[in-house]
């Protein structure tokens, strides 16, 4: 059922809000953002998204907008190669939205890493220089898995979420609601970056 003209207005309203959030640098997240709101009918994600974009864009300019961005995708690519040079045996995955080449300060990046133990993954990473790794974890279908959540020294985060090495492991789905998800290697993830600095110029 499609939403009547006032219910849309006020949810871009309350979307304008979370961004805002966020921009200011109130919240860290537009899911922290998003929670902030409270009770009653909830934006998504992707519209609170888009307001936050378009804050940026009028604030920063889109030239610099775009710098950002092609910032955010180098260091995501620079944390994946790290990562797969630490742990070589490994398989490194990008995921969700991430895999579709939108990576910005909104939210952390997200991957898979499958075929090593959280604790080896975070153990390394620290010794390596990065600040040292949280660990979180996320209830799934192939049980409850760590997340080792690492940021780099400009402040580009990434969640890796750790896997064992098993089919699904590597399946384009959700593994928290069984939908169809982005999935990408470094190598096909490094092609969109490489469309990005294109479509900048």
């Amino acid at each position: 059922m499609e939403l009547g003209n006032s219910n849309t207005d006020d949810l871009d309203t309350r979307a304008q809000h979370a961004a805002r959030m966020v921009f200011d640098g109130a919240v860290a997240d537009i899911d922290g953002a998003i929670a902030k709101l409270g009770h009653g009918l909830l934006p998504t994600r992707n519209r609170v998204r888009r307001h936050l974009q378009a804050m940026q864009q009028a604030s920063h300019g889109l030239g610099q907008w775009w710098r950002d961005r092609l910032a955010a995708l180098e260091a995501i690519v620079e944390l994946v190669q790290t990562v797969q040079y630490l742990v070589p045996d490994a398989t490194v995955l990008l995921t969700g939205r991430t895999a579709q080449g939108h990576v910005d300060a909104s939210a952390p990046a997200s991957a898979r890493v499958i075929g090593v133990g959280a604790p080896e993954l975070a153990d390394v990473l620290e010794q390596h220089g990065l600040r040292p790794p949280g660990v979180a974890s996320l209830s799934t279908s192939l049980g409850v898995m760590p997340i080792v959540q690492v940021e780099d020294r400009g402040g580009h985060a990434i969640d890796l979420l750790v896997l064992p090495d098993t089919p699904a492991a590597h399946e384009a789905v959700n593994l928290v609601d069984g939908a169809r998800v982005s999935v990408l290697g470094l190598d096909r993830f490094c092609e969109i970056v490489e469309a990005a600095k294109i479509e900048s110029r």
